[in-house]
């Protein structure tokens, strides 16, 4: 089974994890760990603290934002531990999408998923108004 650890500034990753496991349920192989500005336990610590218990195969590190502190933080794991997988940028569809895989996933999938998950951004407003203006109804 594939694990996911979701890691941000905040809260992000709790909402995250949260609303996921409302969709595909909760299978306890997402886990949240959060920064906060007055931490008692720097991020990397948290991770590794927990790698430690779940082990490092199939293991995907999603982070909030690429260059961040947190992505940063967690970029000597990935250094350390090649056999982890590390992505900046999490979103729902990108967390459900490696959650429900049912075994190892491979570049090429990895690859896919990536791009489903970035074309999960949509100018609804653009979308809306390119419909509108070719006469259509359905989305």
């Amino acid at each position: 089974m594939n694990k996911i650890i979701l890691a941000s500034h905040g809260e992000f990753s709790q909402g995250l994890k949260q609303t996921a496991s409302m969709i595909i349920g909760d299978e306890g192989n997402i886990f949240a760990l959060s920064a906060f500005r007055d931490e008692d336990e720097p991020i990397k610590q948290q991770v590794e603290r927990l790698l430690e218990k779940i082990g490092y195969d199939n293991v995907y590190l999603l982070t909030d934002i690429f260059g961040g502190s947190v992505n940063n933080d967690l970029l000597a794991i990935q250094r350390e531990h090649p056999e982890v997988h590390l992505f900046a940028g999490m979103n729902l569809p990108l967390v459900i999408s490696i959650a429900t895989q049912s075994g190892k996933i491979n570049p090429d999938q990895m690859n896919l998923i990536l791009e489903e998950s970035r074309q999960g951004m949509i100018d609804c407003k653009q979308l809306l108004t390119a419909k509108i203006n070719v006469g259509g109804d359905d989305l």
